[in-house]
């Protein structure tokens, strides 16, 4: 089983590179500041914050401000991540719950 947090680690290293390789990204990270609150409910709440135009190093905990919070459990989040899961399908199946100003919200998709 690989460690949440490493793997989280590795996708803020892949996002910061789509954020250097693509401009709508790019300007989307630059926008304005936001922070991430990922609950994965079998296993632990991160914190993953956008400052200065890029993804800082993802940390375990929690935070009553977050800007987005998203909410699922391991084996989706395994799903989504092998790309055996639409993202779209997984919200309307309520699989993942996502909170936050809808334009916060649709923005994830530009990153991930």
């Amino acid at each position: 089983m690989f460690d949440m947090l490493e793997i989280l680690k590795e996708m803020v290293v892949n996002v910061n590179r789509k954020i250097e390789t693509d401009a709508k990204v790019r300007e989307l990270a630059r926008e304005k500041d936001r922070t991430i609150l990922l609950k994965i409910v079998d296993v632990g709440s991160y914190i993953i914050e956008v400052k200065g135009g890029k993804v800082l190093e993802p940390r375990e905990g929690t935070m009553d401000d977050a800007t987005i919070v998203v909410k699922t459990d391991r084996s989706t989040f395994d799903k989504l991540l092998q790309k055996k899961m639409n993202p779209l399908m997984a919200y309307a199946t309520k699989k993942i719950k996502v909170i936050g100003p809808m334009d916060d919200v649709m923005i994830l998709k530009d990153f991930f």
